[in-house]
C-alpha cells in the first residue's frame, strides 16, 4: 500500500518543475508554502488541506518584500487565508463567513458611526435593522406556525433560598424545547431572566449553569435556561447534528421567545425587570433575542461580543443575519438595546479581547445618543479565558443585583444544589416519557424548511445515528463516556467522508500502479487520495477510543467500521488451512488487525476490502515463506468444497 502510494505520488509530482507560460507557471501549493518559510524565514501551521493543489502563475505571486502580501497572493486562489500568530508564526485556514479579523471589525464599526451621528439618525437604522434582522433569520413565518399549548411541568424541588421546576413547551407541532425554572422562595413579584444556553460542555446541566441559576433565584429572580436545539433532551427528538443547521439559528430564536411569552403569563414575574443573560453562543442568543424583542429591559452578554466575529456555529451563523441593511454585525445589534442596561462580559483569550479598546468605546457612543452612556458597562478579564468562571458569574450577580435591585446578600454558590442532570430531564434519560405526539427525526421538521437546504444534514445525522448504535452495542454504564465516544466516532466518520468527497479519484493523476504494470484503476487512484487525509484524524480516534474503553471494546468498534472482516477473513484461513499453529495464527490475526484499523480511514467498502486484501497478500506470502504452498492449500480446499456440493447434490437427486 505505502509503495502504490508513494508511486503514485511521484507519477502526480512528475514534471512540476517544468514551468513554462503553457503550463501557466503551475506549481504544488505545498511547495510554494515552503519556499516562502525558508525564504522569509517564519513558521506555518495547517488548519486547511494542501493536497493536490496547484497553484499557477506560482512563483510571480510572491512579494519578496512582504511575506504577508505573498501569502494573500498564494492562498486566494483556493479561497484560504492566513492568521498572524506571533510575529515568526502563520497559520493557514479556510475562509470563515462568520470570522474576521479586529482590524476587519475596527473598520466596520467606523463604517457603521458614519452612518449615523445622532440619536435620529440612529433610530432610522435601528428600525431598519429591527425589520431585517427578523426577516433575514425568517422568524415570522415559524412563529405564524406556532402551536398555543401549556408547558408540561415537572413536580417542585425544594432548596436553600429557591426551587427547580423542569418544563416541556410544545413549540412547533410535536416539537418540545426543555429546561427548568429557579424561583426564589420568596413572596411577590420577581424580576425574570431568561437564560440562552452556550456551547460549554455539559449544557444547561453543567455545574456552573446551576450555580448560576440558583444563585440569582436566591437573590431574587426567577431565572429559565433551556437546551440548545439538537443538544440535551432536543436532541432525543431531531440529533445532535441538527444542531449545526441554519434551522437552529431560526429556532432557537423562536424558543427563547415562546418562553419568554410563557413567562410573562404567570402572575410572579415584574413585567418592568425582565433580563436576559448567556456565554458564549448563549451570548451571541442573548444580543439576537434584545434585537427580536423589546420585552427584555436588561441584558448581559458574556464572552461573545464582537465587531468581528458572528459566532462560529451555523445556530449562531446559519441564517444571513449580518447582511442586513447593507451589513452589521453583533456590537451594533448590541448597541440597538439602548438606552436600557447592558453588561459586556469579555476577557482576554478569545475574540472578546478586543472589547474594552474597540467594542465598547462604539457602543458608549451610541448610548450617548440618549445620554445613557453610564447605562452600558464593560467588565473585562484580560487573564482569563473562554468560560463561565466564577469572575464572570460575579460579574452578572452584580450587573442584575444593581438594575433589578435584587438582594446580593443572598448571593452564595455554596448554597446551591448542584442536582444530577438525570433529575432535570422532562422526559426520562431516554425520552421514554416524551408524549406520543412529539417529533422523533429532524426529517419531521422538513415541512417547516426548504429540504434540499438539508441534504448535508440528512448524512450528519446517519453517520450520527450510526455512531450511536454502535456505541450502544457496547452497552457503557457510563452516560458521560458513551456520549464522548460516540462524539468521537461521529466526528471521524465525518472527517472521512468529508475528506473522501473532497478528494475524488480524480485528483490523483492517471498513471502505471509500479507493482503491476498496469494503469491506475479507479479504485487504487481513491485509495491513494483517501490515504493522505491527515494522519491525526485517525490519532485523534484511536487515542479517543483508546482512552475511554478496554481493548476488548476498541476491537468491537473497529469491527462496527469494517463489517467484522477480521473474524471473517479468519474463519476462511482456518478452513483453508485446518493445521494452523498457533504462531501462524496468531501472525495471521496481527496482519488482519492491522488492516482493520488501517481500513477504518476509507468510506467505502470496495476500498475496505481492497485494504484488507493486501494484507491478505501479505498472510499469504507469510505462509509461503513459513513451507506451506498457499497455492495448493486454497486449490485442496476449493476441490474439497467442490466435492462436498457434489456429493450434497447427489444424495438430494436419490431422494
Amino acid at each position: 500500500m505505502k509503495k502504490l502510494i508513494m508511486a503514485a505520488m511521484l507519477l502526480s509530482s512528475a514534471g512540476a518543475n517544468a514551468q513554462t507560460y503553457e503550463n501557466q507557471f503551475a506549481r504544488p501549493l505545498h511547495d510554494v508554502l515552503a519556499d516562502i518559510q525558508t525564504r522569509f524565514n517564519v513558521r506555518r501551521k495547517y488548519d486547511s488541506d494542501t493536497v493536490g493543489k496547484v497553484l499557477p502563475y506560482a512563483d510571480f505571486r510572491i512579494r519578496p518584500y512582504s511575506v504577508e502580501e505573498s501569502l494573500t497572493n498564494v492562498l486566494a486562489p483556493f479561497d484560504y487565508k492566513f492568521v498572524k500568530q506571533d510575529a515568526q508564526t502563520y497559520k493557514l485556514k479556510v475562509y470563515e463567513y462568520a470570522r474576521r479579523t479586529d482590524a476587519d471589525g475596527e473598520k466596520m464599526l467606523a463604517h457603521l458611526q458614519a452612518l449615523y451621528a445622532d440619536k435620529a439618525s440612529w433610530e432610522q437604522r435601528k428600525a431598519c435593522l429591527r425589520a431585517e434582522v427578523r426577516s433575514k433569520l425568517g422568524l415570522d413565518s415559524l412563529i405564524a406556525k406556532r402551536v398555543a399549548s401549556k408547558p408540561i411541568l415537572s413536580k417542585i424541588r425544594k432548596f436553600d433560598g429557591y426551587t427547580v421546576q423542569n418544563f416541556a413547551l410544545e413549540t412547533l407541532p410535536g416539537l418540545y424545547v426543555c429546561g427548568s425554572i429557579y424561583t426564589p422562595r420568596t413572596s411577590g413579584k420577581h424580576a425574570l431572566v431568561v437564560c440562552p444556553n452556550g456551547h460549554f460542555d455539559g449544557g444547561r446541566y453543567r455545574e456552573d449553569q446551576q450555580q448560576r441559576m440558583g444563585t440569582l433565584a436566591r437573590m431574587g429572580a426567577v431565572c429559565v435556561d433551556y437546551d440548545l436545539f439538537g443538544w440535551g433532551e432536543s436532541a432525543l427528538q431531531v440529533g445532535g447534528a441538527a444542531h449545526r443547521s441554519s434551522a437552529a439559528h431560526i429556532i432557537q430564536a423562536m424558543n427563547g421567545l415562546s418562553i419568554l411569552d410563557y413567562m410573562l403569563t404567570r402572575k410572579d414575574i415584574d413585567k418592568t425587570r425582565v433580563g436576559v443573560n448567556g456565554g458564549s453562543g448563549g451570548g451571541t442568543q442573548t444580543v439576537l433575542l434584545t434585537a427580536l424583542d423589546e420585552r427584555f429591559t436588561a441584558a448581559a452578554p458574556v464572552v461573545s461580543l464582537a465587531s468581528h466575529f458572528d459566532g462560529g456555529c451555523p445556530c449562531e451563523s446559519g441564517m444571513p443575519v449580518s447582511l442586513a441593511c447593507g451589513g452589521t454585525n453583533n456590537a451594533e445589534l448590541a448597541a440597538m438595546f439602548a438606552p436600557r442596561p447592558l453588561l459586556v462580559v469579555s476577557d482576554g483569550k478569545d475574540w472578546t479581547a478586543s472589547v474594552p479598546a474597540l467594542e465598547f468605546p462604539y457602543l458608549q457612543k451610541v448610548y450617548g445618543f440618549y445620554g445613557a452612556a453610564d447605562k452600558v458597562t464593560n467588565v473585562h478579564l484580560p487573564q482569563e479565558g473562554h468560560d463561565f468562571g466564577i469572575n464572570k458569574r460575579t460579574a452578572v450577580y452584580d450587573f442584575f443585583a444593581s438594575v433589578f435591585s435584587l438582594d446580593k446578600s443572598k448571593f452564595d454558590e455554596k448554597k446551591v444544589t448542584i442536582e444530577p442532570q438525570e433529575v432535570m430531564f422532562s422526559f426520562g434519560n431516554k425520552g421514554e416519557l416524551m408524549p406520543a405526539t412529539a417529533i422523533r427525526s429532524f426529517d419531521a421538521l422538513a415541512v417547516y424548511f426548504d429540504k434540499g437546504r438539508f441534504a448535508q444534514l440528512q448524512s450528519d445525522l446517519s453517520l450520527e445515528k450510526k455512531a450511536a448504535e454502535w456505541v450502544a452495542s457496547l452497552q457503557l454504564k457510563d452516560q458521560k463516556t458513551a456520549g464522548y465516544v460516540t462524539t468521537l466516532i461521529y466526528n471521524h466518520l465525518r472527517a472521512v467522508r468529508d475528506w473522501h468527497n473532497d478528494h475524488p479519484f480524480t485528483t490523483i493523476p492517471e498513471g502505471i500502479n509500479p507493482l503491476t504494470g498496469s494503469p491506475l484503476s479507479e479504485l487504487e487512484r481513491s485509495l491513494i487520495a483517501d490515504s493522505a487525509m491527515p494522519k491525526e484524524v485517525h490519532t485523534k480516534l484511536m487515542n479517543g477510543l483508546r482512552k475511554s474503553l478496554t481493548e476488548e471494546q476498541v476491537e468491537a468498534i473497529l469491527d462496527k467500521y469494517t463489517v467484522g472482516k477480521v473474524a471473517f477473513t479468519m474463519k476462511g484461513y482456518k478452513a483453508i488451512v485446518p493445521d494452523l499453529t498457533q504462531k501462524e495464527e496468531a501472525t495471521i490475526l496481527a496482519h488482519l488487525k492491522q488492516a482493520r484499523e488501517q481500513a477504518i480511514d476509507y468510506k467505502s467498502m470496495k476500498q475496505i476490502s481492497a485494504v484488507f486484501e493486501m494484507y491478505k497478500n501479505k498472510c499469504e506470502a507469510y505462509l509461503n515463506n513459513n513451507g506451506r504452498s498457499w497455492r495448493q492449500l486454497f486449490k485442496a480446499y476449493v476441490d474439497k468444497v467442490k466435492a462436498e456440493k457434489a456429493a450434497k447434490k447427489a444424495a438430494e437427486q436419490k431422494q
